[in-house]
């Protein structure tokens, strides 16, 4: 070989090499990937690779049981622990400081633009959630004080379980639920 056909032959060969590697990789997988999802109280759920998808964790707190099946109590319920989770001064009222500091350390994914216009569904990529809030701690301030109190945070979690239950059946479902978030969202229980 001359010094000019001896490149293109290893060239050649290199090629020859990587097809032949490309054609033993996995394929890319076809469903697309978990995305955060937000509760409808405002708890983020991040995927995690070896977890259950996300929706269905959050799931699991208001249905330990597995029936497929979650009342106004255990959703009301799954609002509290939230609210007491926010409220870190124990006084009983979630301030603008605590809304602050739930938008910026538990929820930053929730960010809201200069327009005040929140990033859900502004891209394929951001959190999924069952109702159009985009940003369900400071939705719960009802009076528009900069406080949330108990009464209102139970107030807007009962607005929040009556849009969920459009049958008006007393009890929310899990595959119902389920079909109403978006396709990326919808990765069933493992």
């Amino acid at each position: 070989m001359d010094q000019l056909t001896r490149p293109l032959a290893l060239c050649a060969i290199t090629l020859a090499f990587a097809g032949a590697a490309l054609a033993q990789s996995p394929a890319a997988p076809t469903q697309s990937p978990e995305r955060m999802f937000i509760s409808p109280a405002g708890e983020p759920f991040r995927p995690s690779p070896d977890g259950p998808p996300p929706f269905e964790v959050w799931w699991s707190h208001l249905d330990p049981t597995h029936s497929g099946r979650a009342d106004r109590a255990a959703f009301r319920a799954d609002a509290v622990a939230i609210f007491e989770r926010l409220d870190v001064n124990h006084d009983g009222v979630v301030d603008g400081f605590e809304v602050a500091a739930y938008e910026k350390s538990i929820a930053p994914e929730l960010a809201v633009d200069g327009q005040g216009m929140g990033s859900r569904g502004a891209t394929r990529d951001g959190p999924v959630q069952l109702l159009a809030d985009p940003e369900p701690v400071s939705g719960a301030d009802l009076d528009l004080t900069s406080k949330i109190t108990l009464a209102e945070w139970l107030a807007a979690t009962d607005r929040r379980f009556d849009m969920l239950d459009k049958k008006r059946q007393g009890f929310l479902d899990h595959d119902a639920l389920l079909a109403m978030l978006p396709k990326a969202g919808r990765e069933r229980r493992r």
